[in-house]
Formats: C-alpha cells, sequence, structure tokens
C-alpha cells in the first residue's frame, strides 16, 4: 500500500474540566492526519489509545494500513 504523509497535527484537550489546555503530553487528546493513500488525499483521526503522543512517521503509517485495511474488510 502506497501512503505519504501530507500532514499531521495534535490535538489537546485538558483532562480537568475548566482548566486551560496546555500543548503538553498530559493533555494529548487526538491526532489529525492528511495522508495520500494511493494516490486519493485522506483524513484520518486516531485518539490517544490508538496513536501514541510520540508517534514516529513509521508508526503513523502502520497505524494508517491497519485502518485502511480495516475498512476495506467491512
Amino acid at each position: 500500500m502506497n501512503i505519504t504523509l501530507k500532514e499531521s497535527k495534535l490535538q489537546f484537550k485538558n483532562p480537568v474540566i475548566g482548566q486551560p489546555t496546555r500543548a503538553v503530553e498530559d493533555h494529548y487528546y487526538a491526532r489529525r492526519i492528511v495522508a495520500i493513500v494511493e494516490g486519493n488525499e485522506s483524513q484520518f483521526r486516531f485518539m490517544a489509545s490508538e496513536l501514541p503522543f510520540a508517534a514516529k512517521e513509521d508508526e503513523m503509517i502502520t497505524t494508517i494500513e491497519h485502518q485502511v485495511s480495516k475498512h476495506n474488510a467491512e
């Protein structure tokens, strides 16, 4: 499968309601990735439990491959 990462943005949310959110690992909530999969641009969103804060490019690509494969199997 041919996957090229185009953009990755972290999303943060303070676990304590009413407190300010900061861009720190403890407040990491999700990651939005724009990737080109087999020539088509697609958007993906992974929660913190699916993709860790310190994920590297190869981990992101592997996670996208799993999600695309899962979606194609349905």
